[in-house]
């Protein structure tokens, strides 16, 4: 699903329904861990740039974060999906703040090394 790109606003405005809460959540818990993090359109979607994507699609919300950091985190995210680099919740039930925090701490602090 295409969506307005023009800018980080302009996504989030484009975005409806359960998708739309979904979306916020884990932008305030991106927010919440890197409060000076800038908010970008990048590749299609919003970029945190260092730390992570978000984007909405058709039937899921996607977290995509480095495959490494991801790959030692996998067995704690088992609400959700999750591909090579992204982490895919379909419903707001599935989204587990803790184990996210934790995630992005660590591809944080990967980055910084």
């Amino acid at each position: 699903m295409r969506r307005d790109d023009s800018s980080p606003q302009a996504y989030r405005d484009d975005v409806d329904g359960e998708q739309r809460e979904m979306l916020e959540v884990i932008r305030d818990v991106i927010f919440e861990l890197a409060p000076d993090s800038e908010e970008i359109i990048e590749y299609g979607m919003l970029g945190y740039p260092g730390l992570a994507n978000l984007a909405a699609h058709k039937h899921y919300v996607a977290l995509y974060v480095t495959p490494e950091v991801l790959a030692k985190h996998r067995d704690r995210l088992s609400g959700a999906d999750c591909g090579k680099s992204c982490v895919r919740f379909r419903r707001a039930e599935q989204i587990e703040l803790e184990p996210i925090r934790d995630l992005l701490r660590d591809v944080r602090s990967a980055r910084s090394e």
